[in-house]
């Protein structure tokens, strides 16, 4: 059967949903890293909870004070201020973990032979993949994000950061590209996670706000769970457990022979 085959919307459901898992991928790399170091951070869906402000935390004592490589002065919510190297260490391991993802997601591609799996992970890397490539062409001209800050504790030129990271995750588009086959495939898959994705893109920016508003407030409904901001928490979890009755649901076209895709 081949796993290219499914149906466009059902595609965007599960763009919608892989959406949400590549994100929380790059999270848990830094995430894994300061909670590993015992630095006891609190983060939200798309970075650690952190104010940019010239107005500091209703609680400054459960924050940790931080300066930007352009001497703006902000708040990062850890028990421990991080040293260089940990910080060092942290910051690039978002990026990693979102290329292990995309290795990931190839793999499951090409080794697994189970088609819904074949297509979660062929999906896992194109929005990877793609939404990380432009972040990086953008990223030259862009004062911000971890390669800007990692770029000022190494006292390198960021695009020392950018290009090599760059030119894996566009190679990775090559691929997936290839494996799709037909440029109306392309265009189906492609299209059908733009579409999906925007929406999860859309939750992320702005529940973000909502947690950092709220874990500033110390709303108790926002306290950390194993290092997240509990509606984290639960809202990763509600994707996971609609990611499985995704496959679920997904095998049951695939082996019953009336209903196979076109």
């Amino acid at each position: 059967m081949d796993y290219r085959k499914i149906n466009f919307w059902q595609l965007v459901v599960l763009a919608l949903l892989v959406n949400f898992v590549g994100q929380a991928m790059h999270e848990a790399g830094h995430w894994a890293v300061y909670e590993a170091l015992g630095l006891g951070p609190v983060w939200g869906f798309t970075r650690v909870v952190q104010i940019w402000d010239d107005v500091p935390p209703l609680h400054p004592n459960e924050w940790v004070e931080t300066m930007a490589p352009d001497g703006t002065r902000g708040w990062e919510r850890f028990s421990t201020a991080p040293s260089k190297t940990e910080n060092i260490i942290g910051l690039i391991a978002g990026p990693l973990a979102s290329l292990l993802g995309v290795i990931l997601g190839l793999s499951l591609m090409r080794f697994n032979r189970n088609p819904a799996t074949k297509q979660i992970g062929l999906v896992l890397a194109l929005i990877v993949s793609l939404l990380m490539s432009i972040y990086y062409l953008r990223g030259f001209s862009r004062a911000s994000g971890d390669e800007y800050f990692l770029a000022g504790l190494l006292g390198i030129p960021k695009y020392f950061i950018d290009i090599p990271f760059c030119l894996a995750f566009i190679t990775a588009v090559v691929l997936e590209v290839w494996a799709l086959g037909d440029w109306r495939t392309n265009l189906k898959w492609i299209g059908a996670i733009i579409v999906g994705s925007l929406p999860g893109g859309l939750f992320l920016f702005y529940a973000d706000d909502v947690v950092m508003t709220q874990v500033n407030q110390g709303n108790p409904l926002f306290l950390p769970l194993l290092g997240y901001s509990l509606p984290v928490v639960v809202v990763n979890a509600i994707i996971l457990l609609a990611l499985w009755l995704w496959w679920k649901q997904a095998n049951k076209v695939f082996y019953d022979p009336l209903k196979i895709a076109g």
